[in-house]
């Protein structure tokens, strides 16, 4: 929380580019001087430089919300569920890095929707296909952390024909380097397939055609890729955006009028 210290649970440039990615978008999207609500505000890190706007802000940790009233927010002490304010009470409102903690989802949207007036706009940002087995670790150090998984399709369903809003767009953020990000997937190691597929004598085998895919197996392949991100940063990041899908997405919404 203090100026100065590392987030434990994401790096700091990473944590900017998402950060900045969602504020070019609201930028675009929301015109100054309009009433921003952030449900889920934390230290106000997004809208903190944005203050061409009237900010708000709610979240369930008094010590973020100090940090976010320092910073000229108006705050309350309140869960997306619970929301203590009259509905069509703000111009735009966003939720980044929320959604996927939330227990009653279901819920958390008809709030967010309730609050914003008729022809606001609603931003999300949301990790994108994230790896839910990783959250079923009993030796993490609390009870739930994310507890469901977003697409761009998931979420212009829930958004667009569940409650009824348009659909803008969508921006993937930060192009990252794990397996559920991988746009092209491989077959591991161990596979039965591939061991298969190596044993095919010509062209008339069914798995022929495998022989060339198997050459190189998952592991090797996100092996290489982390080896040239660390020895080739610029030829990395020329690539990456076609290789890999991004961490996280922004999706855009506005209220029909």
């Amino acid at each position: 929380m203090l100026p100065g210290n590392e987030n434990p649970f994401i790096e700091q440039e990473l944590w900017k580019l998402l950060e900045e990615s969602t504020r070019k978008l609201l930028e675009k999207h929301v015109a100054d001087g309009a009433r921003v609500l952030d449900a889920g505000v934390g230290l106000g890190r997004v809208l903190g430089p944005m203050t061409q706007y009237d900010r708000y802000g709610i979240d369930i940790t008094f010590d973020y919300l100090k940090r976010a009233r320092s910073n000229n927010f108006t705050v309350a002490f309140s869960r997306i569920e619970d929301m203590p304010f009259d509905d069509g009470s703000f111009d735009a409102v966003m939720a980044c890095d929320v959604l996927e903690h939330v227990i009653d989802l279901e819920k958390c949207c008809t709030e967010l929707l309730r609050v914003l007036r008729p022809g606001g706009t609603l931003v999300i940002r949301v990790p994108y296909l994230d790896d839910m087995e990783a959250y079923l670790n009993e030796d993490l150090p609390y009870e739930f952390i994310h507890l469901r998984s977003f697409d761009v399709a998931t979420l212009r369903i829930l958004f667009g024909k569940v409650h009824g809003m348009d659909y803008v767009e969508h921006s993937f953020v930060a192009p990252y380097l794990k397996d559920t990000l991988l746009k092209v997937r491989l077959l591991p190691l161990n596979s039965r397939v591939a061991a298969a597929a190596k044993d095919a004598t010509g062209p008339d085998h069914p798995l022929w055609l495998l022989r060339k895919v198997v050459e190189v197996s998952n592991e090797e392949f996100r092996n290489w890729l982390a080896a040239l991100k660390n020895d080739n940063p610029v030829i990395y990041n020329e690539i990456v955006p076609e290789l890999l899908d991004g961490l996280e997405v922004n999706v855009v919404f506005k209220k029909p009028a």
